[in-house]
């Protein structure tokens, strides 16, 4: 059975884990884009100039999502009884819709229902395609 990190210091470095993912994944594909975007005297330092102001911008977003799914996933593992197992795939759906539905709250509640149903899915479709899909 896989060990994880206690509750609250995996919310944290998950949170950093998030960060850095958003990060570096937002450097590259704004650099990217920025190489398509700009005109042909400026490609390579527009792109690093884009790329650079939009990673850090993208990193805080994929924290404050990092963030919200580990804090439902520590409240919804508390209902087992071991809380720092592995969780099941239900479980991560269940995170998954309440993190999309919160961060989409202030769209109104069809959007934020629709967006947390999408969350759910998602997060159970990568459950399903890693090969972690558990029921238990």
């Amino acid at each position: 059975m896989e060990r994880r990190l206690p509750c609250p210091e995996r919310i944290v470095d998950m949170v950093g884990f998030g960060f850095g993912m958003g990060a570096c994944g937002g450097f590259a594909i704004t650099f990217v884009r920025g190489l398509r975007d700009n005109p042909a005297g400026h490609r390579i330092s527009g792109a690093f100039s884009t790329a650079r102001y939009r990673a850090p911008q993208l990193g805080g977003t994929f924290a404050m999502w990092s963030g919200l799914f580990h804090l439902f996933e520590c409240g919804v593992a508390q209902r087992h009884r071991d809380p720092n197992g592995a969780r099941s795939s239900i479980d991560g759906a269940i995170c998954g819709f309440l993190t999309a539905g919160v961060l989409s709250f202030r769209s109104g509640p069809r959007l934020a229902a629709m967006n947390a149903m999408s969350g759910g899915f998602c997060i159970l479709l990568v459950d399903v395609f890693t090969g972690h899909l558990r029921f238990t």
